[in-house]
């Protein structure tokens, strides 16, 4: 029997791409339990799905296509409450939720949250499942630490943040030190993944979004200057900040030119600082949130293997 998973999830410019990347990170470990199809809910995401899917078993719909007849079981990411989830109840399939900070809760048979803070509390439910904490947060493999370089690691995230990395990038230049940008997503060849491992093994520290790849920064031990581009991003850099596991330098629009330098100075003169943050930083985001997260797919598959071989009888 060729069980079949699938994958409901948002990206572009203006919502990032965070998303996706870890759903397709998800899929991609789940290839050999069962097939993938992704349905995305707009042409943006669509488009990033194509061109990042590396796996030619991957069935990637239409998004402006009509979702129906959804596979026995379900993952979705979504940032914002989406009325899918009613249909994904309506067809009877199984319904596992991925969450960030609480939002877009919705009636799941599991709900995965791997923040490191919510905006909203997941109520009581004694018919779900809920998995939270950043021990469950979907990241890359952990890179290992290099010999450090004089580069700074400057990532805003694959959308249209990824534009306030230059200001940014003429701050550290005036340090002596030499900026290494992500490029974004949108309008310019993004960073390759083998230079991504590089620059997170060599860099001195980094320059991060409250993002996804804040988490995968952490995992890896990368000394990390959290900045926030919205109050969400802010309730994230400033949890990490309050466990001593990054430094924060808030809202960016608020960020001074020597603020930001007071920051960076601090992490190339402080190493017990840097030790405590890196230390703290990987306890709390050890890397193992994929296999994680996979296991518990693994055994909603099985529940779903289950429930039809009990139907049919």
């Amino acid at each position: 029997m060729e069980f079949r998973i699938g994958i409901i999830v948002d990206a572009g410019p203006s919502l990032g791409y965070g998303h996706a990347v870890r759903c397709l990170r998800l899929a991609n470990a789940l290839t050999d339990a069962a097939s993938i199809v992704f349905y995305p809910l707009s042409e943006s995401c669509r488009e990033f799905l194509v061109s990042s899917a590396t796996n030619p078993k991957f069935e990637i719909r239409d998004s402006q296509g009509q979702i129906d007849s959804l596979p026995p079981l379900v993952i979705t990411d979504l940032r914002e409450a989406h009325g899918i989830t009613a249909d994904i109840h309506r067809q009877g399939s199984r319904h596992l939720s991925i969450h960030d900070l609480g939002l877009a809760q919705c009636r799941s048979n599991v709900a995965i949250d791997g923040s490191i803070t919510r905006l909203f509390p997941y109520p009581e439910d004694k018919k779900r499942a809920l998995f939270a904490g950043p021990q469950y947060m979907i990241t890359r493999e952990p890179v290992a630490r290099l010999k450090s370089k004089d580069t700074v690691f400057i990532t805003f995230g694959g959308g249209s943040t990824a534009n306030f990395a230059q200001k940014i990038s003429e701050d550290v230049l005036e340090l002596g030190l030499r900026p290494v940008t992500t490029r974004g997503f949108v309008g310019s060849a993004p960073m390759s993944d083998e230079e991504f491992v590089r620059t997170m093994a060599t860099c001195r520290f980094a320059i991060a979004g409250a993002g996804t790849t804040l988490y995968d920064l952490l995992a890896s031990r990368v000394p990390t200057i959290a900045v926030a581009f919205d109050r969400l991003q802010l309730r994230t850099a400033d949890a990490f900040h309050e466990q001593g596991a990054v430094l924060c330098a808030g809202l960016l629009e608020r960020l001074s030119p020597s603020a930001l330098k007071g920051h960076c100075r601090e992490m190339l003169e402080n190493k017990p600082l840097i030790q405590r943050l890196t230390e703290v930083g990987q306890k709390l985001v050890d890397g193992k949130g994929l296999s994680r997260v996979v296991e518990i797919v693994r055994r909603e598959l099985w529940l779903t293997s289950r429930e039809k071989t009990f139907t049919a009888c």
